[in-house]
């Protein structure tokens, strides 16, 4: 089955930087571990056209199959932008909490976060553009699976969205119940998601209306 926009797709994917060959993301558990990535393992579910992945990426996806292996380049400008020189500020040594080196992520005196470019003569230059801006990146894509079945597609969305929330979850009729329990609904990664989520299920998917939330705090 050819993926078609609104689907809601299984996915593998490397994220890397095109210059440097620097992974930067993987749901793959091997190359997370080669690389001392810090991230969740696992394929994802996406919803294409959603927004949820790089906007080329979701090109890409469209009319790809079950089992395709797909090669998508992001330009700096679909991805994190362009770098701004203008996000470039000095500020005096002194305005800072303890001493400062180039490479440091600090908290400007002005509160925005930024990283250390240089220290000298008393003067600090600090760059507020994010890491990757100005760096095309190149996405290694594998489609594992087209999900069409309602719960199968509600569990997968939000293993994605909130991997550390165990939920239960019931189609009855056209209304989506969603139970979560104890530390889990107290979780505010639950707290964040929960709209989001319920919002791309009753817009892509159509045999949800409606979504419920029953959220149970025992002792």
């Amino acid at each position: 089955m050819a993926v078609e926009k609104g689907d809601f797709v299984k996915i593998h994917y490397t994220g890397r930087v095109k210059d440097t060959d620097e992974v930067i993301d993987t749901t793959r558990k091997e190359v997370a571990e080669e690389h001392d990535l810090n991230v969740e393992s696992g394929p994802v579910v996406v919803v294409v056209g959603a927004g949820m992945v790089w906007e080329p990426v979701e090109e890409a996806l469209v009319g790809a199959e079950p089992g395709d292996e797909l090669e998508v380049e992001v330009p700096p400008e679909k991805a994190f932008g362009e770098r701004d020189p203008s996000l470039v500020r000095t500020y005096r040594e002194s305005e800072f909490r303890g001493s400062v080196k180039p490479g440091d992520t600090v908290v400007s005196p002005d509160g925005r976060r930024g990283r250390v470019l240089s220290v000298d003569g008393g003067r600090v230059r600090v760059d507020f553009n994010h890491p990757l801006a100005g760096k095309a990146l190149v996405y290694e894509v594998e489609v594992v699976d087209v999900l069409e079945d309602t719960v199968e597609r509600a569990e997968g969305l939000l293993e994605t969205m909130v991997p550390s929330v165990d939920a239960e979850l019931e189609l009855d009729g056209n209304t989506l119940r969603v139970r979560v329990e104890g530390d889990d609904a107290a979780n505010p990664a639950w707290a964040r998601a929960k709209q989001r989520f319920a919002k791309l299920m009753i817009e892509y998917d159509d045999a949800v209306e409606e979504v419920v939330f029953e959220e149970r705090f025992t002792e």
